[in-house]
């Protein structure tokens, strides 16, 4: 009987030991409280660089006479321009740069539209 809740002592301190880390956070962050300023600055910087890109492929479909469609580009379909390993979940990153990329690209394709022949 004494082996019985040695046992289960055993494993109740094994259960208690396991490391709360073991789960990452879609923004590299790690245990029960990440870092939140870290994922603000990743989405910030994924959100920007697909604005950037947003807004040249905007004007230049409205230049050419193309029709409104962000996702015709290979830039939007991937979402993953300027994502490091580092950066914690790919599709967290990828969110937020297609949303900036929709942006960008809605401003520009309406700013150049006039400039269709």
């Amino acid at each position: 009987m004494r082996n019985r809740y040695f046992s289960i002592a055993a494993l109740m301190a094994l259960l208690a030991a396991t490391p709360a880390c073991a789960q990452t956070y879609p923004y590299g962050g790690y245990g029960r409280y990440p870092d939140r300023g870290y994922a603000r600055e990743i989405e910030r910087q994924a959100y920007d660089r697909g604005y950037r890109e947003g807004l040249d492929q905007g004007r230049s479909d409205a230049r050419h006479n193309r029709n409104y469609a962000p996702t015709r580009h290979s830039e939007y379909r991937s979402a993953d321009d300027g994502y490091h390993r580092g950066d914690g979940d790919r599709e967290f990153y990828r969110n937020n740069y297609r949303r900036g990329f929709d942006v960008g690209y809605r401003e520009s394709f309406d700013r150049n539209i006039r400039y269709r022949r």
